[in-house]
Formats: C-alpha cells, structure tokens, sequence
C-alpha cells in the first residue's frame, strides 16, 4: 500500500482515544508478551505504546522502538525520558533495515504500520533477520472496511491478504483476532529457518 503517515499530525497518534481501537493495556498479553522479553515496536510514531510495552517487559525486558521518520524518533525519546522508562530505546530505522543485530528479538510489535509499508514482505524477512527462532510477532492494522476512524479502506490490507503476506515472508500465522470494531490482529511466530526462505 505504502501511504505514509502525515508527521504533522503526530501528536494525534498520542491520544489516548486510541485505547478504543486497540487497547494495549488489557490485549498485549493475549498476543504472549511476557516480562523479561526483548521488544522490537515497529514504527513507533509519538511511542503511544512504549509505556505499555516497557510496564508488560519489567525491568529485565528492552524495548526498542524504532521509526523512519526523524520527528518521531525525537518525540518518542522525549516521551521515553520524561517518563523515565529505563528500559526503553528509541532508535531511527530504514524502511527494510533495522538497526539491530540478528535473534535479538522475542516479540515484533507492529500497530497500525503494516499498511504503510512499500514492499511488506522485503520488511517482514528483515524482521526474520532479527528476530530470535519462534519469536512471536503481534500484527495490528484497520479493518479493511468503512470506519469513522483510521484510513480508507483502498489504503489497507484485508486479513486475508496479510496472512498470505506473513506466509509469503516464512512466518507462521497462528490465528488472527478481532482488537476492536476497527481493527484485527495478527498472532504469528517467526520459525528458526524464517530467515533462509
């Protein structure tokens, strides 16, 4: 699809309205995340999710939220020190290279990006590349269908077509969920030879 988020709207995508299409609070642990876990948060944005995800991990889990784009990147370390998260790093990404080294990674958090990539299956075979032997990816994005809230619907995938997309890349599709009345999720796991296919 690849239609870009606006960055001058930003500061929307800190706004706690946002829990009633994804509720991260109460649905992060539904997709195994667990303390202790290393956390890739894939196109953080304003790092709306960080403080959920930094609480779910505790303090012998990391956090690395990454982004393309330079003004969320700032906006999100800003958020990450004046909340203090001490197990958080905020780091700038290419589209298809993440700035991380090989199976470091047990939990690929992507909420509402999968949309917005140019070559989705070029992006889901680097996160093979660093993402540890069955670690567990958690995949939300809008329903591909009329909503008050979120893109058109000619601008996301169905969950049919990103299940297909998630196999195309190696990944096992465990099952997909209903978030909220605007949104799915994805629950797959990276398998060890993801990255060899």
């Amino acid at each position: 699809m690849g239609h870009k988020f606006d960055m001058n709207k930003l500061k929307k995508l800190d706004d706690p309205e946002r829990l009633k299409v994804f509720d991260a609070s109460t649905k992060l642990k539904e997709f195994g995340l667990r303390a202790g876990m290393v956390v890739l948060d894939v196109g953080t944005g304003a790092g709306f999710y960080i403080p959920y995800l930094s609480e779910a991990v505790g303090e012998k889990g990391k956090v690395y939220a990454i982004d393309i784009a330079e003004e969320a990147v700032r906006y999100a370390a800003d958020k990450v020190r004046d909340l203090g998260l001490k197990n958080v790093e905020v780091l700038k990404s290419e589209e298809n290279s993440v700035p991380l080294p090989d199976n470091s990674v047990d939990f690929v958090f992507m909420a509402f990006v999968f949309h917005e990539l140019d070559d989705p299956v070029r992006f889901l075979k680097e996160l093979c590349r660093v993402a540890k032997p069955n670690a567990y990816l958690a995949l939300i994005d809008w329903k591909k269908e009329e909503r008050d809230k979120g893109p058109p619907p000619e601008e996301v995938y169905s969950e049919w077509e990103v299940g297909l997309l998630l196999e195309e890349a190696g990944l096992r599709v465990g099952r997909v969920i209903e978030v909220s009345p605007y949104a799915f999720g994805f629950y797959a796991m990276f398998p060890e030879d993801c990255h060899l296919r």
